[in-house]
């Protein structure tokens, strides 16, 4: 009886022994089972999330790729260039308009009267239409004058050239450049010769302007952005002042047949607009 009992406590001892062992390993293959479900989830977001961003790179790379369909403005010089030269064939017109700001609302008209075109360039409150009658009514910074076959008066007037001066006083603008200086009629006169050009900047004496700073750096202009090429004989005349609407630059030269002069507002933008000449 007693072998009985213990063959049969060590069965039952064996029984549960074997159940816990199958327990155990059923929560092992269902944990295993949730870890590797739990793998393999992240493994699709992963997956999901790199085809996105792979659709959202190729979108931009093709987005990129296509061609604007926004093409610049065209710049407004050059439209009005262009348009001067159809209207005035073969003359020389700046494809610089020199401002320093308001080239957005550059504005250009034009007269022909004989053998003389004369340009005018301004800035408005807005852009107008090439030519526009709108554009009368403002103030030019500059005006571009050619005058074709012009004859030996013509160029004389329009030139007023300077041949150099002696035994007046001089002052030296530079190391190589030495002008002379003169008063009358309650003005004072700097001048000076260089490149077949007479260089005149004149100055109110009652109003005690002193031409020579001003010299100085019309020489330096003239040296950093040149001056046309002259057939003949050229000129640079400068007032000193800078009254609202003025034209207090006035250049001229001669080129074969033909005599051009600028005026302009400001001595720089003068000097920028004829060194882009075409």
């Amino acid at each position: 009886m007693n072998k009985k009992f213990g063959i049969t406590a060590a069965a039952v001892l064996m029984a549960l022994s074997l159940s816990a062992c199958s327990s155990n390993g059923s929560q092992s293959s269902s944990s295993s089972t949730s870890q590797s479900s739990q793998v393999s989830k992240k493994n699709s977001n992963s997956s999901a999330k790199t085809n996105q961003t792979n659709k959202s790179n190729n979108s931009s790379a093709s987005s990129s790729s296509k061609p604007s369909s926004q093409a610049p403005e065209e710049n407004r010089m050059a439209k009005m260039t262009a348009k001067l030269r159809e209207a005035l064939p073969g003359m020389l017109l700046p494809t610089t308009d020199g401002l320093g700001q308001g080239s957005d609302k550059l504005n250009v008209r034009y007269t022909k009267n004989g053998n003389t075109n004369v340009v005018y360039y301004s800035v408005g409150d807005s852009s107008a239409d090439f030519n526009a009658d709108s554009v009368k009514n403002e103030k030019p910074f500059a005006i571009l004058t050619e005058i074709k076959n012009a004859s030996s008066s013509e160029v004389e007037d329009t030139i007023n050239y300077t041949p150099e001066q002696s035994g007046l006083p001089t002052t030296k603008l530079d190391s190589n450049t030495t002008a002379t200086i003169q008063g009358a009629a309650g003005q004072r006169y700097l001048q000076w010769n260089a490149n077949n050009y007479s260089f005149v900047i004149q100055a109110s004496s009652q109003l005690k302007k002193d031409p020579t700073d001003r010299g100085k750096s019309v020489l330096q202009l003239s040296k950093q952005y040149s001056l046309p090429k002259t057939s003949d004989k050229g000129s640079v005349r400068v007032i000193v002042g800078d009254s609202v609407g003025s034209l207090n630059t006035t250049i001229a030269w001669q080129d074969g047949n033909n005599v051009y002069q600028l005026k302009a507002h400001d001595t720089e933008t003068a000097f920028k607009m004829l060194n882009s000449l075409k």
